[in-house]
């Protein structure tokens, strides 16, 4: 998968989450720093999309639980975008 469609899904994924609070935490979060990620960075987001549902999610980002230690660097990363 190219490093452009990696971003399409991601893109396609944070703006069809069902609730305006996670549209406007995806945007935040993920859309607006899509250049920030590494390929492996989007890679692992996809992952997390593939793995959560948006409530768990919404969760993470809200430090609400705790994300499974294979995202744990991810999240780090994405927590200092704020």
């Amino acid at each position: 998968m190219t490093l452009n469609s990696l971003k399409k899904i991601i893109k396609y994924r944070s703006n069809y989450s069902g609730t305006k609070e996670t549209d406007i935490l995806y945007k935040k979060y993920f859309i607006n720093n899509l250049n920030r990620f590494s390929e492996n960075e989007l890679k692992l987001l996809k992952s997390v999309f593939d793995i959560y549902s948006d409530s768990e999610i919404y969760e993470i980002l809200t430090n609400k639980i705790e994300v499974n230690i294979e995202f744990k660097n991810l999240f780090e990363k994405i927590f200092k975008f704020k």
